[in-house]
């Protein structure tokens, strides 16, 4: 008889390493299954190969869409300071900085683009993308970290001295954060955040109609359209520890990464996105030889993880193990609810970019500026998609007799291969695939392995790419 995996999917350990889901991997690294196919990521591009000076902290791209002068610089924060790419270089618009995680915000004045950033301890700067340097933002009450836009007004919170409050401006005027008398509705002012847990803000966004505050272990969330009908509450839910840079709003939800999986805020109330089907990431005790986030997400990840939504996908680079550093990147597609892992390296911040926002830019640890999954090559990195054990339908002992998979193989360098590993309760064979004659063409291979449950991996060399199209067929004899 034939046993088909007629189609691939994403990780998937909701029912363990035994008798799972065929299409579904136990292990998928460094690979896409987009419309059930298996292929090799594509590896991300370089936009700007040597960064500024300084420890890169931060990146952000400042744009203009409005009007025929338009403009699209990237902006990359260090602990020194925050540099514009402009003119194929780095010019430094604000240095001398006291720290280095910076927050950024585009704000349209009529006709005038302007950026605003700030890192909490420094003066908030304001730059309009013409000027040699920034300078600091008139009538700023605070020296803020985060910013939103809501309701026609600039909102700002994260001051090192003040991490209760959260400031807004006058309606359409960024420069006046005062009251205004006549006029109350359209005055400035700022809200006084309940301390109910003593944690400092970690983050600040616009989700629906409502602002939410990060703080390290809570949310809270400020809702109303105006000063006099301003209200805070603390949101239902305890997530456990919530890495602030690592939100990512999508539709009326926001999604960031949490001690125990990936929070998910939707109105006033906090969950849990399914994360059974990744449970070796968040749970050091559940691990596997040789996976690559078998130690677990590592403690350092409220500070170092980031997050962003992009085409119907949330991106997270995490650390694990005793890491400082972000070293996976974790890619989850909300319309088909599938997992991926990737390892890009060192990604210390993530940015969308391109006029309808469809580009998604890395910065490296090394300051490099990457566009993910543009580059026609491969990535650098080894890429494996593996079963979870098979029986089949039975327990009876049977014999695989061959196997065949329909795709085609490239590579950045040398010639290409891909390794097929069947392994059973009893013994292992492999099977080598490499490009015969180019295009697509069937790969069929001969092998005989007996047990009563097998798991098969897929594994390429660094830098093969391959195109599995019409899924894995097997031969099975009882």
């Amino acid at each position: 008889m034939r046993q088909t995996i007629a189609y691939f999917t994403g990780l998937d350990e909701r029912s363990g390493a035994l008798a799972g889901d065929a299409s579904a991997a136990l292990t998928a690294k460094n690979v896409v299954t987009d419309h059930g196919r298996l292929a090799s990521a594509p590896g991300p591009a370089a936009v700007v190969e040597q960064g500024p000076p300084g420890e890169p902290t931060a990146l952000y791209v400042f744009s203009d869409r409005i009007g025929g002068d338009t403009f699209s610089y990237i902006i990359v924060g260090t602990k020194q300071g925050v540099y514009a790419y402009k003119d194929d270089q780095w010019r430094c618009l604000f240095s001398g900085a006291s720290g280095g995680d910076w927050g950024f915000l585009t704000y349209q004045d009529d006709d005038d683009t302007l950026l605003i950033f700030g890192n909490g301890l420094d003066p908030v700067q304001l730059w309009n993308g013409e000027t040699p340097l920034a300078s600091a933002l008139p009538g700023a009450p605070a020296k803020g970290r985060f910013f939103a836009l809501h309701y026609e007004r600039v909102w700002m919170c994260g001051d090192f001295d003040t991490p209760d409050r959260v400031y807004y401006s006058r309606v359409m005027d960024v420069t006046n954060w005062s009251a205004d008398v006549e006029i109350p509705d359209r005055g400035g002012g700022l809200v006084e955040l309940p301390t109910f847990d003593g944690g400092r803000v970690t983050g600040l966004y616009r989700v629906g109609s409502d602002l939410c505050v990060l703080k390290s272990t809570t949310a809270l969330l400020v809702y109303g359209a105006s000063p006099d009908n301003y209200q805070v509450v603390e949101m239902s839910g305890s997530l456990g520890t919530i890495a602030g840079r690592s939100a990512a709003v999508a539709g009326l939800s926001s999604y960031f990464l949490t001690t125990h999986g990936i929070g998910v805020q939707t109105g006033t109330t906090l969950s849990l996105l399914d994360d059974r089907k990744l449970p070796r990431l968040f749970n050091k005790s559940y691990s596997l030889d040789g996976d690559p986030c078998q130690e677990g997400l590592g403690p350092a990840f409220g500070n170092c993880a980031v997050g962003i939504y992009h085409n119907e996908r949330l991106y997270f680079a995490l650390p694990v193990g005793q890491q400082a550093k972000n070293s996976l990147l974790l890619e989850y597609d909300l319309g088909r609810q599938t997992y991926m892992i990737h390892t890009p390296g060192a990604i210390v911040a993530l940015a969308r970019a391109g006029d309808m926002r469809e580009k998604l830019y890395m910065l490296t640890d090394q300051g490099a500026v990457l566009e993910w999954g543009t580059d026609p090559h491969p990535g650098e990195g080894d890429a494996l998609w593996c079963t979870p054990w098979l029986d089949f339908g039975t327990s009876q002992r049977k014999t695989i007799t061959g196997f065949s998979l329909y795709g085609r193989l490239f590579s950045r360098e040398g010639t290409p291969y891909v390794r097929v590993s069947i392994q059973s309760d009893l013994e292992r064979r492999t099977r080598v695939l490499r490009p015969r004659h180019g295009g697509e063409e069937l790969y069929r291979y001969r092998l005989r392995i007996k047990g009563r449950r097998f798991q098969i991996r897929l594994e390429a060399q660094p830098g093969t790419g391959f195109c599995f199209t019409g899924g894995l067929e097997m031969e099975v004899e009882l």
